[in-house]
């Protein structure tokens, strides 16, 4: 009875407490991160602050299980159908080309695996060794294996299996496949579609294997400092994993404490109408 005596009397200041509640919860949600917080690299103001990046070696060298696309271009005819780009492997009909390098399905079959033993088979020129080399490496070899049979042989190689995989905070995680020697963790980012608002961008880890062992390395965005790390040039097969800030766990409740915030207020609303 003395309680809705109370409630009879001044109904307004529980609401106005449920009301202050939640003013002061969207202000905790507000005052949570800062902008810097969610800005890559935010110590950047102009070209006077640009870091200076290092000059790193990032030539890729050719691994076992690797999966390379191999062109030879010859004055031989015959050696120039095997390895064209556009039709190895799949024939023509008239002017139809059947490109299978256009599907990871083709580049899977049609691609030069390296086995257990370092090598690939190639047609008419056998078995090359070639798991430790880099790209310019593998060409030169393959270059001169070919001109000991042919004359102005050009060999070009490409890894076929360049993938990178990026997990966390992001539009679309997934697995991303890339054929550019110089791919960087913005690119695959902006692969991604970009980071979340609940991405702890101070820690990104990349994840590297190295043979039977991985390295991890930890990257903050939010700093120009991350450009001279050596995971910021991302390698085959490496894993990207960008954190969630402990600004999530918040943003997890906050539709409960909406809920209930917003039931106690219907209630009083109500309460208040029928005493009045």
């Amino acid at each position: 009875m003395a309680l809705m005596n109370r409630i009879r009397k001044n109904p307004l200041p529980g609401l106005s407490t449920q009301a202050f509640v939640l003013f002061a919860l969207l202000l905790l949600l507000d005052s949570c991160r800062s902008a810097k917080d969610v800005t890559i690299f935010n110590d950047l103001q102009g070209e006077t602050n640009l870091v200076p990046r290092s000059v790193l070696d990032y030539r890729y060298r050719i691994k076992l299980n690797d999966n390379l696309f191999v062109s030879i271009v010859s004055p031989n005819v015959e050696l120039n159908e095997i390895y064209n780009p556009s039709t190895a492997g799949s024939g023509t009909q008239g002017s139809n080309i059947v490109n299978v390098w256009s599907t990871q399905s083709g580049q899977y079959i049609y691609g030069y695996m390296v086995d257990n033993d370092g090598y690939i088979t190639l047609p008419s020129l056998g078995k090359i060794h070639v798991v430790g080399m880099t790209f310019p490496e593998c060409e030169a070899e393959i270059e001169s294996k070919a001109n000991q049979y042919l004359k102005d042989v050009t060999a070009k190689v490409r890894l076929l299996n360049y993938k990178v995989t990026i997990l966390g905070e992001v539009v679309e995680p997934g697995i991303y496949f890339n054929y550019n020697p110089d791919f960087t963790i913005m690119d695959l980012i902006s692969m991604a579609k970009g980071t979340k608002n609940t991405s702890a961008l101070d820690n990104v880890l990349v994840i590297r294997q190295f043979g039977n062992k991985s390295q991890t390395f930890k990257l903050n965005l939010n700093s120009a400092e991350a450009l001279n790390s050596d995971a910021y040039n991302l390698l085959p097969n490496d894993i990207v994993v960008v954190q969630p800030a402990k600004f999530k766990n918040l943003e997890l409740r906050l539709p409960i404490y909406t809920l209930i915030l917003s039931t106690i207020t219907t209630f009083l609303l109500v309460l208040n109408y029928i005493q009045n």
